[in-house]
Formats: C-alpha cells, sequence, structure tokens
C-alpha cells in the first residue's frame, strides 16, 4: 500500500444530514496527495470499517454525530479511544466502532497506529433527501478546512 493515511467519509447521501462525511471527503479528494492519502467514502460502520482502515497507519474519519450537546453543523475533533467500552454488542453484526477496534487489536489485526475523527452534529438523518439541513450544509467546508488543517500539521 502506497498510501499510509485513509481519509474516510462514513454516511448515507440519501439520508438528508447522514451523509455530510462523504460531501466533506468529496470536497478534499481533489486537495490531498493521492500518493500520501486515500480517500476513501464508506456506508459501513463498526468490524467492516475496522477491516477496510487495515494497513493504513493513520485514518481520520468524519461522520454525522446526533449527541444533542451542540447545535446542529458544529464540527468536534475525537480520538477513536474515545469510542470504546461501548455497552452496545450483541453480534459481530451490532458491534460498534469501538468494540470492534479492540477486537481487531487485541487479534493482532494491523489497524491505524492513530485514528481522528472529525464529528459533525446533525439535525436530520431520517429523511430522505439527497441534500443537508442549511446548518449542516453551511459545516461542510468548516469540516473540510478543520481536516485539511489537522493533515497539515501532522
Amino acid at each position: 500500500m502506497l498510501c499510509t493515511t485513509a481519509i474516510v467519509g462514513l454516511g448515507n447521501d440519501l439520508l438528508s444530514d447522514d451523509g455530510v462525511g462523504l460531501y466533506v471527503v468529496r470536497r478534499l479528494r481533489g486537495q490531498l496527495d493521492p500518493k500520501r492519502y486515500e480517500v476513501i467514502e464508506l456506508s459501513v460502520g463498526g468490524m467492516e470499517l475496522v477491516e477496510r482502515l487495515a494497513g493504513f497507519r493513520r485514518a481520520i474519519l468524519i461522520d454525522a454525530c446526533r449527541t444533542g450537546r451542540y447545535a446542529p453543523g458544529t464540527v468536534t475533533r475525537h480520538r477513536a479511544e474515545e469510542f470504546a467500552n461501548s455497552p452496545r454488542l450483541a453480534s459481530y453484526h451490532t458491534m460498534d466502532f469501538g468494540t470492534a477496534l479492540e477486537l481487531a487489536r487485541q487479534l493482532g489485526a494491523k489497524v491505524p497506529e492513530e485514528i481522528v475523527v472529525f464529528a459533525i452534529e446533525v439535525e436530520d438523518v431520517e429523511t430522505i433527501g439527497e441534500s443537508c439541513t442549511p446548518n449542516v450544509e453551511a459545516a461542510i467546508e468548516t469540516a473540510a478546512r478543520a481536516v485539511m488543517e489537522f493533515v497539515e500539521s501532522h
């Protein structure tokens, strides 16, 4: 693998704000050196996401989140470890990202040493539509800039 860093946009661009991670990486795709960064669009999570990250030294994930703690369109940055120890683990098929990442590490999988998550607080992930709500739409450029600043400083 030539690229050492995966820049991953997560979401479903048919469900309003849920597509925001995809829109951000589409904005970034032409700005990043393809020899150093692989830009990936995914609509999966859990173990499928962890398997897709295998072999990269670093991963930057961009995804929608709905915590209710921030105004829609707020961009926050997190370490993957913040998502560990989730109480939800019914089976391999419903495994959350934190649990899947920890399991992969315990099994000796070559997962990224560093995983950074950029989360965009969203408003609507249920309405079928190919555009974001206004506040989330306005955050796409903000999130893209935040990712570029992070990439350039690391």
